[in-house]
C-alpha cells in the first residue's frame, strides 16, 4: 500500500525525544527504494567530514547550524538558519555541526553497490588533511566506530605535520636570530632564547657547544 500523506510537523513533535544524543536522528520513511530522507537533532560532536559521491539537501526547521565544507582546498562555514536549504554538490567534504536544539531535514541517497563514503580529518587550525578512509558503507552502526577509532587512537595521525614542520622552521629562524644577538650582546640573546617556547630547549646545548654555528 502507498504511504499516504501525514502532518510532518505533527511526526518531528513525536520523534523528538530521539532526536538527541545518542540517537541523533530518525528516518522518515524506511521502505522507500532512492532516497534517505531523515529528521536530524542537536548535539553533535563529531569532528571528521564526510564525502558522499551524491548530493545532500539539507532543510533546517529549527535553530541554526553549519555545515563545515572544504572548498578549493580552504574551510569554509556555511550557516543554515530556521526556513533555509541548502543543496550540498557530490564530492564535497562537509561536516555537519548541530548545536543543542536544532533540528532539521537531510535528503541523500541510497548507496549503490560498491559506492563507497569518504571520512576525513583536517586541522583546525590550518585546514592541512591529516587523516581519510574510504569504506562501502552497509551497516554505519558497525563500521562507522572502528573508523573513528583508528583515527582518535593514533597520536601520529592526530597531529598536524604541517604545523610542526612551521614549527621546526620557525625554531630555526628563531634560533638563529638569537645566536646572532648572543653575538652583540649575550644577554639579548639568553632573553631572546627564553621568550621563544621553542628555543628553550636548545639554549643549554648552545652554550654547552661554545655558542659556535
Amino acid at each position: 500500500m502507498i504511504t499516504r500523506p501525514f502532518n510532518f510537523q505533527k511526526w518531528v513533535a513525536e520523534h523528538r525525544h530521539l532526536l538527541k544524543p545518542p540517537v541523533g536522528n530518525q528516518q522518515v520513511f524506511k521502505d522507500n527504494k532512492d532516497f534517505i530522507v531523515m529528521v536530524v537533532g542537536g548535539p553533535n560532536a563529531r569532528k571528521d567530514y564526510h564525502v558522499d559521491e551524491g548530493e545532500e539537501l539539507f532543510w533546517q526547521l529549527e535553530g541554526e547550524m553549519t555545515v563545515k565544507i572544504i572548498e578549493d582546498g580552504q574551510p569554509v562555514d556555511i550557516i543554515i538558519g530556521p526556513g533555509d536549504m541548502f543543496l550540498l554538490p557530490p564530492g564535497v567534504p562537509h561536516s555537519p555541526r548541530r548545536p543543542a536544539g536544532t533540528v532539521g531535514l537531510v535528503l541523500e541517497r541510497y548507496r549503490t553497490a560498491g559506492e563507497l563514503d569518504g571520512f576525513q580529518w583536517y586541522c583546525e587550525n590550518c585546514g592541512n588533511k591529516l587523516y581519510e578512509e574510504y569504506a562501502e558503507i552497509t551497516d554505519i552502526v558497525a563500521q562507522l566506530p572502528p573508523i573513528m577509532d583508528r583515527f582518535w587512537a593514533n597520536d601520529d595521525l592526530r597531529t598536524c605535520k604541517h604545523l610542526l614542520w612551521l614549527a621546526s622552521l620557525a625554531g630555526i629562524v628563531g634560533l638563529l636570530a638569537s645566536r646572532a644577538l648572543v653575538a652583540l650582546s649575550p644577554v639579548a640573546g639568553v632573553v631572546a632564547a627564553l621568550l621563544n617556547p621553542h628555543l628553550r630547549r636548545d639554549l643549554a646545548g648552545y652554550f654547552r657547544n661554545g655558542a659556535a654555528l
